[in-house]
């Protein structure tokens, strides 16, 4: 089965859940894109270095700081008239 490619505009994160360790990763989705038609997720700590999704893990401030950068308009409180509707 041929998939399409995912797009920047299809969605904002993935969120990827290893349910054996209770962890999420936060990507956004230009990350995710990036990795193709696969990710592996190590979570040894014996490892020379951190694989790079290791910035993702529980990077739920991401998803926070994306939502407040959207926030464009300023609310003000609306008036209703006195009379009954």
């Amino acid at each position: 089965m041929l998939r399409e490619a995912y797009h920047l505009s299809d969605f904002d994160f993935a969120l990827v859940y290893i349910e054996k360790l209770d962890l999420f990763y936060v990507f956004p989705v230009d990350v995710f894109i990036d990795y193709g038609s696969e990710i592996h997720l190590v979570e040894a700590e014996k490892r020379q270095r951190k694989p790079r999704s290791a910035e993702y893990r529980n990077a739920w401030e991401l998803i926070s700081a994306k939502s407040v950068s959207k926030e464009s308009c300023v609310r003000s409180p609306v008036k209703f008239p006195e009379a009954g509707f």
